[in-house]
């Protein structure tokens, strides 16, 4: 499955190879998260955690009510 992000320039990356380092890490999530202040990397972080905390709780809810 082909991926497309965007360079700064607008123009969209669809090559694998430009879209992930050699261990398989996306780099254009690292400079994203750099680019953010510390309180906002944090909130990003505490929504993450809430919606992992949301999906829990209605797993859970849907395997009791079965």
């Amino acid at each position: 499955m082909s991926q497309s992000r965007k360079r700064p320039t607008g123009e969209p990356v669809t090559d694998p190879d430009l879209l992930y380092d050699e261990d398989g890490v996306d780099p254009t999530l690292i400079r994203w998260m750099l680019s953010l202040t510390p309180t906002q990397r944090l909130q990003v972080l505490q929504d993450f955690v809430d919606a992992t905390h949301r999906a829990r709780s209605s797993l859970r809810r849907d395997q009791t009510d079965s």
